[in-house]
């Protein structure tokens, strides 16, 4: 396993990742961006914790394309229970990360980073089979669809954004839930394969 973590550099991107990530929600909290909208007239402003796992996704996906081709392949370890591992456990900590600040901070949006986290880091890993390690994109490209297209003119979220939603939203959760699972599920049958 030591040989499997320090060849997937998950002992350097992720912490590191990790404590950019603590930084952010520390210095965020609630705060809100104004981003211009199709939609609705204007600018309108969005929490800026939904940028929050776009950082810890592709450094989750650095980790999982840094890897030894031929000793993977040929080898008995488990690799891909491994990288599910990983995976989990990155979303994991982010979740731990988002309880921590929100309870000691009373941030109400803060508490929804790890549901944001498990759905985007899904979707990036039901993608990835297919288009590789260009599969970073598809969390980036879900965040800006719903900035300009996943508003109502009352700036309500539609119900398939799932990231803006409020923590008490029962469809989001869920939706986070079977993204997350889907994702893991696709890695480990495609993890041994080499895009």
């Amino acid at each position: 396993m030591r040989w499997w973590f320090f060849a997937r550099q998950a002992h350097v991107l992720l912490p590191a990742t990790l404590l950019l990530t603590l930084a952010v929600v520390l210095t965020a909290r609630d705060r809100a961006i104004p981003v211009p909208t199709f939609g609705l007239s204007g600018m309108m402003e969005v929490v800026f914790l939904l940028f929050a796992p776009l950082p810890v996704a592709a450094a989750l996906l650095t980790c999982l394309e840094s890897r030894q081709a031929a000793a993977e392949v040929t080898g008995i370890r488990p690799v891909a229970r491994y990288d599910v591992l990983l995976s989990l456990s990155t979303v994991l900590a982010v979740t731990a990360i988002g309880l921590l600040v929100g309870v000691l901070t009373d941030a109400t949006e803060v508490l929804a980073l790890g549901r944001n986290t498990a759905f985007l880091v899904g979707l990036m890993l039901c993608v990835y089979p297919f288009v590789g390690n260009r599969a970073a994109a598809a969390p980036l490209l879900w965040v800006l669809a719903v900035l300009y297209l996943g508003f109502r003119p009352s700036k309500d979220p539609y119900p398939w954004t799932v990231i803006p939603e409020p923590l008490s939203a029962p469809h989001a959760a869920v939706s986070a839930a079977l993204a997350l699972l889907a994702g893991l599920a696709a890695q480990t049958r495609t993890s041994r394969r080499l895009p």
